[in-house]
């Protein structure tokens, strides 16, 4: 894998969060990215079902294919994030309590997504009062 350029990790914790998975290897999306200088793109994809990429070569469950000029590399889960939170330069995710903490104390920038088919949206309110205190950005997937 090229060690140059930039990193985005993704994480949508452990639930399913199918929005933001197919919201990021959109075309419109990964082109940004890599327009500001993301060569590879880390998804984290819990229980989501992830849609078929063009040229994707599935080894181990993990499945990693060339979008629009940015390496994605797609598995589940692992016991830890904290080695792809320490090697991001951005980090996306869902806006889950424990996910902020861990990725605000590491110093990263932070684009914070609430899962809005959870119960009671307690993540947007988190994301932001948060992003009232310049801690990091929210947004939605729509």
């Amino acid at each position: 894998m090229n060690t140059s350029g930039k990193t985005v990790f993704v994480t949508v914790g452990s639930t399913k969060f199918d929005a933001l998975v197919d919201a990021l290897v959109c075309e419109d999306v990964v082109e940004t990215l890599r327009d500001c200088g993301f060569v590879r793109m880390i998804i984290q994809s819990g229980n989501s079902e992830v849609k078929t990429i063009h040229g994707a070569s599935i080894n181990e469950g993990v499945t990693t294919a060339l979008v629009h000029g940015i390496q994605v590399v797609v598995w589940k889960f692992k016991k830890s994030l904290q080695d792809e939170y320490e090697k991001a330069d951005l980090v996306i995710g869902h806006a889950g309590s424990g996910t902020i903490i861990e990725v605000l104390r590491l110093g990263k920038r932070m684009i914070a997504v609430p899962n809005e088919t959870l119960l009671h949206n307690h993540q947007a309110e988190l994301a932001e009062a948060l992003e009232s205190l310049n801690y990091l950005i929210t947004c939605s997937t729509k």
